[in-house]
């Protein structure tokens, strides 16, 4: 799910690519960003990608 998000995909088309509600996209990336200690989707692409 992070990747699709560090791809540049919006919650919505995150959301239809896993088949989830975009309201559980925006669930599990609060906790990512919580986790991963970021801030943003750009945070978190600098941070998959190192």
């Amino acid at each position: 799910m992070a990747g699709a998000v560090a791809d540049g995909l919006s919650n919505q088309e995150a959301a239809r690519r896993l088949s989830v509600s975009a309201k559980t996209i925006e669930f599990h990336l609060s906790n990512i960003y919580r986790k991963l200690g970021v801030r943003n989707r750009t945070e978190l692409a600098r941070h998959l990608s190192r």
